[in-house]
């Protein structure tokens, strides 16, 4: 039985400690990849909770790591052989899990957790880390062989994984996994909030999206009203003030004209964009996933800043429009047939979400830590 003191910032861990198959280094409130690693016996470290485990090896191997290393590191390889880990994950939120990685005697498996926002210059790292990056799509393996980086604090950063893997986005996967019953609404446009405040909560280019994002709202008042349509809003805050705050500004733009979806169900922005006709937004996750899944989407950059361009050129991106060419798009693809708008999309949805109904993304992660399990235990 393990107990522990706190000295100081450290907790000191004393006692016998268990061995097991994974770790899973925690990196915010995004979606648990704990359940995606089962059956392999796991262990959720938290890198910045100052924990010394008082055993040899541990010590030994913090020692040894904290000549070369950042402490996190040195704490994360001596977990790792403290715990007789056979492979570690986590999510690519975290700035320098891909230098992290040298201390392992195995890749870190590292999960894609959203879209990457690339820098405008090419360039081509000479460092390969000790990382299989799970992917969302095949865009991703492009953009690291032709010379494309993701902005800082994204772990990739002018650095490249040594094995890449797309195997889509593990929530679109659940969300698919869950076959709700939808029925579609053909005259209703979901608008995919991006509302975080006026001063953008600290997010990349705070100006520019909001100037995107109010020049979007205009001309969806306007497009709604011209067309008579309903217009649902899919929110994105997750508190009741941030949710009070949102919605106000939102009634600013379009009074009583638009309705909003309910955030506190499960999955309700997926399940707004499918239960429309179309979905338009800026610069979110949510509309890679809506076109990964074959449905209509528009991708709006009115600024034309290179950080809310979308990815895979065709007519469901829009960039620097007059309201006259935002109405003309957005009504060609609105009123495509099904087939009309399959045959246009072609194979570009499952190069940006390379989802698999043979082997879904969430399964698909729980393949890639076994495989590395079973890799450790054969070797012994």
């Amino acid at each position: 039985m393990a107990r522990s003191i706190r000295v100081g910032k450290y907790k000191l861990i004393f006692g016998r400690s268990a061995t097991y198959d994974a770790l899973l280094i925690r990196s915010g409130y995004i979606t648990d990849l704990a359940p995606h690693c089962a059956p392999a016996a796991l262990k959720v470290v938290d890198l910045s909770a100052r924990e010394i485990i008082c055993r040899p090896t541990f010590l030994w191997y913090l020692g040894r790591f904290l000549i070369s290393h950042s402490r996190q590191a040195a704490v994360l390889g001596a977990y790792v052989r403290q715990f007789r880990a056979k492979t570690v994950i986590c999510f690519d939120n975290i700035p320098v899990v891909f230098d992290w990685a040298e201390v392992l005697p195995m890749p870190l498996i590292v999960v894609q957790h959203g879209m990457r926002q690339m820098e405008d210059d090419l360039a081509f790292p000479s460092t390969t880390s000790n990382v299989v990056f799970l992917s969302w799509g095949e865009l991703e393996a492009d953009d690291f062989r032709n010379g494309r980086t993701t902005k800082y604090p994204n772990s990739s950063h002018n650095r490249k994984p040594r094995e890449i893997l797309p195997v889509g986005s593990l929530r679109d996967s659940l969300y698919r996994s869950r076959n709700f019953q939808i029925t579609q609404k053909v005259g209703q446009l979901c608008l995919i909030s991006q509302f975080k405040g006026i001063d953008g909560r600290g997010l990349v280019l705070p100006k520019e999206r909001q100037q995107n994002l109010e020049l979007l709202g205009q001309y969806i008042n306007k497009y709604v009203f011209d067309h008579k349509l309903n217009l649902l809003i899919a929110l994105y805050s997750d508190t009741s003030d941030a949710l009070r705050a949102e919605k106000e500004w939102y009634r600013g733009i379009f009074g009583g004209n638009c309705i909003f979806n309910d955030p506190s169900q499960e999955f309700a922005t997926y399940r707004a964009t499918d239960e429309s006709i179309i979905s338009v937004g800026i610069h979110t996750s949510v509309l890679w996933e809506v076109f990964g899944r074959g449905k209509r989407m528009l991708a709006c950059n009115f600024t034309g800043h290179s950080v809310f361009k979308f990815p895979v050129p065709g007519p469901w991106y829009l960039h620097k429009a007059s309201y006259e060419e935002f109405e003309a798009r957005l009504t060609y693809l609105r009123t495509l047939t099904d087939d009309e708008y399959s045959c246009l999309a072609g194979d570009k949805p499952k190069y940006l979400i390379s989802y698999s109904e043979e082997l879904p993304t969430h399964e698909a992660i729980r393949s890639a830590v076994m495989k590395r399990v079973s890799q450790s235990r054969t070797s012994r």
